[in-house]
C-alpha cells in the first residue's frame, strides 16, 4: 500500500506521503529563495539546512499503521490516533535538548511555539507523551518506509544547535507552515508583479488630476504640493524615517510616493501600510486603489485590505490578503504587531512575506499603548537590521520615542527626518496659525453637567464636533441634545460598520462646501474620529484626555482653511456628571496634558516637541515602560510573549445587531464570515 499524507476530501483525491513531503520541501525552498536577496549569505545557508531537515521529517509519524488506516479510509476517526509530530521531533533531536528544526516540527500545528526554557527542562522535551511509546518501538520502521518513498533517509545534523532569535524562529516557522498548508490545499498563491516605477508614475498622475480639480489657490494647497514633491524626491538610503507633517497636508499619498521610490531603489517585495483603526482603513484602501492600480489590473490583487471587517469579492482575494501576497497590504496595528508577537502557526503563516518589504506606519502615535512599544521597537529594528526592511513612521503628532534611553537600550537605531528642517518648520508654523488651540493659552473650561456644556456650545455658531471619552458618554449627550431640539448626529464604535459608514457619508454630505444644509448642527463622537477621516468642522470640543488626541482632533477643524472658518477653535474641557464617565485608559496621559497646560510648558514649543515631552513625562510613570516582554522574548518564551503582547487587552464579545443574521444564527442556519 502506498503511504498517504492526506486522505481524500470531496473531489480532492488522497495525497501520497511522497507527493506531500516533496511538495513541502519544494515550497519551503521557494519561500526561502524569495527572502534570500535580503539575507546575508551565511544566514541563507543556515536557514536552508534547518528548513530542509524540518520539511523532510515533519510528517514522519503519519507513517504509523494506525494513522495510515485512517488516512486510507479503512477506519473512521475525527483525527489521527497517533500524534504524527513526535516521530520527527525524536529523530531530529537525537540526544539534544533542543534544536531549531525539531522545534519547527513540534510547532507547525497547535499549540505552536512554546516557552523553550520550560520545554527544555521538561522530563521529555518537545515530545508528545501519547505518541512516545509508538515512536520508540516503530521509528526505525518509519524511517525505512520514508527511505523507500523518498529514495533516502531524512537528513539530520550532528552540529551544535544554533542559537536563533525569536524573530528567526517565527519567520522560519512561517516558511514551513505556509509550504505545508499550501501543498495540502493544492497549490501556492502567486501575487501580482510589484511594478513600483509604473505605480509611482500612476500616483503622480492621480495627484496632478487632484490638483487640477482643486480651484483653491491657498497656502494649504501649496503646502500639500510642497510635501508631495519633497517626499517623492527624497533620498532613499535611510532605513528608518519619520514624517511629522501636520494633519490635512496629504501625508498618506506623499509618503506613499516616497515608499514607492524606496521599493524601486531597493527592489522590495511588498509595501505594508499599518493603520491604528479599522474605521480609516477602507478610506485609505480606496485612495490607494484609485491612485496606484494600473490599467487592466484587478484592484484587490494589487492593494489588499486585511482586517477582520474586510469584504472580498471571492475566496481567492481573501487568501491573497490574509497571506500578505499582494504588492501592497493595508492592515491594522493589531493584526501586524500581534502577528509579530504570535506563537501560533496559522497566524504566523504570512510572516515570511515581511523580509525585504517597506513598512509605512501611518498615524503611528496611536498604533500601540506605551507598555507594548519597547518590544515592538525591538522587532521593527530587527526587521531593518537583519531582514532588509525599510520603515517610515507618519504622524501629525510625531513622538521621537526612539531618543528615550529605554528604547536606545533595545536598539541604538535613530529615525531620520523625511522633511528638511525649513520645510518642517514652515508646515508647523502654518499649522499653529490655522486654528485657535485654547489649551495653548491655559483655557480649559469646566462644566457641571450636560446643561452647562450645551449652554457653552450655543455661543459657537456653525458646524461643531464634540468628542467624549466613552461610548456611553457620547450616546448620553447625543440623546440629551436630541431631547432639547438640537440637530445632532452620533458616531462611535458602538455602531455597526454599516451604520458608521452611513453616518460618515451623511457627515461628509453636510460638511461639503457645495451643500445647502444648515450650518448649525453637531456631531457627538468618540476618539474614533480623531485619525485619518477627511472632515472639516468649524469648531471642535473634547473632554480633556491626551495631548496627542487633542492635536489629532484639530485635524478635523478647518482642515481645508475655509475662509469663513477664520475664528475656528479647539477647546478641551472637563465635565462632572454621573452620565459622563471617564475612560481609565486616558488617566495618565490626561494628568500629563493637564500639568503641561497649567504650567505654561507649551509656550514656544512645536507640536513634535510638545508631544515628545508629554511622552517622556508619561514614560516616567510607574509600570509604563516595562521590559518584561522584552526579557521573555530574549529567553525564547514564545507562549508568554504572545499572551502578554495584546494590543486590545480588554475582553470583547462579538455582537450581531442585524436582525436577519441574528435570526439565522438562532435557527442554526449557516452564516458565512463574509455575511458577518
Amino acid at each position: 500500500m502506498t503511504p498517504l499524507a492526506h486522505s481524500a476530501r470531496g473531489n480532492i483525491p488522497a495525497q501520497t506521503y511522497c507527493e506531500h513531503i516533496s511538495g513541502v520541501i519544494e515550497k519551503t525552498k521557494k519561500n526561502l529563495e524569495a527572502m534570500a536577496p535580503y539575507l546575508a549569505e551565511e544566514r541563507q545557508e543556515r536557514y536552508k539546512e534547518i528548513l530542509y531537515h524540518a520539511a523532510e521529517s515533519h510528517d514522519l509519524g503519519k507513517l504509523a499503521l494506525e494513522n495510515q488506516n485512517v488516512l486510507s479510509g479503512k477506519e473512521q476517526a475525527e483525527r489521527l490516533p497517533i500524534e504524527h509530530r513526535d516521530a520527527g521531533v525524536k529523530y531530529l533531536l537525537k540526544d539534544k535538548l533542543e534544536c531549531p528544526e525539531a522545534t519547527l516540527v513540534y510547532s507547525h500545528h497547535r499549540p505552536g511555539l512554546p516557552d523553550i526554557p520550560d520545554e527544555k527542562s521538561a522530563d521529555d522535551p518537545f515530545r508528545f507523551p501519547t505518541a512516545m511509546d509508538d515512536t520508540e518501538r516503530h521509528l526505525p520502521a518509519y524511517l525505512q518506509i520514508h527511505a523507500k518513498e523518498m529514495n533516502g533517509f531524512p537528513k539530520t545534523t550532528d552540529k551544535k544547535a544554533l542559537r536563533l532569535s525569536t524573530l528567526e524562529y517565527r519567520i522560519l516557522l512561517s516558511c514551513l507552515v505556509d509550504a505545508d498548508y499550501s501543498d495540502t490545499a493544492g497549490g501556492s498563491l502567486t501575487g501580482a508583479q510589484p511594478r513600483w516605477e509604473e505605480r509611482l508614475q500612476q500616483l503622480d498622475r492621480y495627484i496632478q488630476n487632484l490638483q487640477n480639480r482643486t480651484n483653491q489657490n491657498n497656502e494649504r494647497n501649496h503646502l500639500r504640493t510642497f510635501l508631495y514633491q519633497t517626499c517623492r524626491n527624497a533620498k532613499t538610503n535611510a532605513a528608518v524615517e519619520y514624517c511629522d507633517s501636520p494633519v490635512g497636508t496629504g501625508k498618506t499619498t506623499a509618503v506613499m510616493a516616497h515608499m514607492l521610490q524606496v521599493a524601486q531603489s531597493h527592489h522590495l517585495r511588498h509595501i505594508f501600510i499599518v493603520l491604528p483603526y479599522t474605521s480609516i482603513i477602507s478610506q485609505t484602501v480606496k485612495v490607494l486603489r484609485d491612485a496606484v492600480v494600473l490599467e487592466g489590473e484587478n484592484r484587490e490583487e494589487i492593494v489588499a485590505e486585511h482586517h477582520h471587517q474586510a469584504d472580498f469579492e471571492d475566496i481567492e482575494h481573501r487568501r491573497l490578503a490574509t497571506t500578505w501576497t499582494t504588492p501592497i497590504i493595508v492592515t491594522t496595528a493589531v493584526q501586524f504587531f500581534e502577528t509579530l508577537a504570535s506563537n501560533l502557526p496559522a497566524k504566523l503563516r504570512k510572516l515570511h512575506q515581511l523580509p525585504g518589504s517597506g513598512i509605512l506606519f501611518d498615524e503611528y502615535h496611536a498604533a500601540l499603548p506605551i507598555n507594548l512599544m519597547l518590544p515592538a521597537w525591538k522587532w521593527i529594528t530587527k526587521l531593518v537590521d537583519q531582514w532588509s526592511c525599510y520603515i517610515c513612521m507618519c504622524s501629525a503628532t510625531t513622538v521621537k520615542f526612539w531618543e528615550h534611553p529605554a528604547f536606545q537600550k533595545q536598539s541604538p537605531c535613530q529615525a531620520e527626518p523625511l522633511l528638511p528642517p525649513k520645510g518642517a518648520k514652515d508646515l508647523n508654523n502654518f499649522e499653529q496659525s490655522r486654528i485657535d488651540l485654547h489649551a495653548w493659552h491655559n483655557d480649559v473650561p469646566h462644566f457641571n453637567g450636560a446643561s452647562e456644556l450645551t449652554a457653552y456650545l450655543k455661543h459657537y455658531h456653525g458646524s461643531k464636533i464634540v468628542v467624549l471619552d466613552t461610548v456611553q458618554s457620547a450616546a448620553y449627550f447625543t440623546k440629551f441634545l436630541c431631547q432639547h431640539g438640537y440637530d445632532v448626529l452620533h458616531l462611535s464604535t458602538a455602531l455597526t460598520p454599516e451604520d458608521r459608514e452611513r453616518t460618515i457619508a451623511e457627515v461628509q454630505r453636510r460638511l461639503c462646501s457645495k451643500s445647502d444644509y444648515p450650518k448649525e448642527w453637531t456631531l457627538v463622537a468618540t476618539s474614533c474620529v480623531e485619525c485619518g477621516l477627511d472632515l472639516s468642522f468649524h469648531y471642535g470640543f473634547c473632554q480633556l484626555r491626551s495631548l496627542q488626541s487633542y492635536i489629532q482632533l484639530g485635524g478635523r477643524i478647518r482642515r481645508n482653511c475655509e475662509q469663513d472658518y477664520e475664528d475656528a477653535a479647539l477647546i478641551a474641557f472637563t465635565v462632572t456628571e454621573d452620565n459622563f464617565n471617564c475612560n481609565p485608559i486616558f488617566q495618565d496621559s490626561k494628568s500629563v496634558f493637564k500639568k503641561m497646560i497649567f504650567s505654561g510648558e507649551f509656550s514656544g514649543m512645536s507640536v513634535t516637541e510638545a508631544v515628545t515631552e508629554a511622552f517622556r513625562q508619561e514614560c516616567m510613570m510607574p509600570g509604563k515602560l516595562s521590559e518584561e516582554i522584552c526579557k521573555a522574548d530574549r529567553q525564547l518564551r514564545f507562549k508568554t510573549v504572545a499572551k502578554k503582547f495584546r494590543v486590545i487587552d480588554e475582553k470583547t464579545t462579538t455582537v450581531v445587531a442585524n436582525p436577519i443574521l441574528a435570526e439565522k444564527l438562532r435557527s442554526g442556519k449557516r452564516v458565512s464570515t463574509q455575511e458577518l
